[in-house]
């Protein structure tokens, strides 16, 4: 870990941001830690993890405006946004074949682990991470359209 906190300040030259790179790498890499393969080396795993993060973030920001706002401006909370924002997750999850649909619903929205949805599902484990994984890239495409 403070290897990878030495090299997201590297990335990011700002400490507060490269702690908040390094926490997303982490949740990142156990959010898919069953794509480790024992073995291989860990520590560049995740390294070209953080490294992947900090470019998608370096992306994401080109197409954020950034606005500054003086003292005496008003701030209004952005629900329209939120809502905006659920409206085309909804629609994109909407778009799913029933059965990933039904493997988001049961490991990624509940939680449930992959053997028990594989049970629920009678299918194999393995169904169940291709599902999971194909469903992840497509809602992933959705969302960026």
């Amino acid at each position: 870990m403070p290897n990878l906190q030495r090299y997201a300040c590297k990335l990011t030259r700002d400490v507060s941001a490269a702690e908040d790179l390094t926490q997303d790498c982490l949740a990142r890499a156990l959010s898919r830690q069953h794509r480790f393969e024992p073995g291989t080396n860990m520590q560049a795993w995740l390294t070209t993890m953080l490294k992947n993060l900090h470019f998608n973030n370096l992306q994401r920001e080109k197409h954020v405006t950034k606005v500054e706002l003086w003292d005496g401006a008003m701030s209004v909370e952005a629900s329209q946004i939120a809502r905006l924002v659920f409206r085309d997750v909804d629609r994109a999850f909407g778009a799913l074949t029933p059965s990933q649909r039904k493997v988001v619903k049961l490991v990624a929205i509940e939680g449930r682990p992959y053997q028990e949805a594989a049970e629920k599902l009678n299918v194999s484990i393995g169904t169940i991470r291709s599902r999971l994984c194909r469903a992840r890239e497509r809602l992933n495409n959705l969302m960026a359209a």
